[in-house]
């Protein structure tokens, strides 16, 4: 039983990396969304100083859509495909700032 779950857990996806802002600077304490492509649950992390996030014992069969953002300041969404044969997928997302409407 015991190997089964050391089989499993080593199935398990990873998905971390970094947030920066437009000018290459770490953005700490941004928010990073993960979203599950399949059942649009969706889970959150906070950046440490460094900017820095991440998100494991994700499902290796499943699409995911990550995205940051902090303040008045939002990256684009990255796409992690359930068919990347990596178990630790890293992500740079660029925070810029939010067009404003009128």
């Amino acid at each position: 039983m015991a190997l089964l779950g050391a089989l499993a857990q080593a199935a398990d996806r990873t998905v971390e990396g970094i947030v920066y802002y437009k000018g290459g600077e770490p953005a700490k304490e941004a928010a990073v969304q993960l979203e599950d492509r399949v059942t649009m649950q969706v889970v959150s992390r906070i950046t440490d100083n460094d900017g820095h996030f991440r998100f494991i014992g994700l499902n290796p069969d499943r699409d995911y859509e990550v995205r940051a953002m902090k303040k008045n300041y939002r990256s684009a969404s990255h796409s992690v495909s359930r068919f990347s044969s990596r178990a630790v997928e890293n992500v740079e997302l660029y925070l810029k700032p939010e067009a404003r409407g009128n």
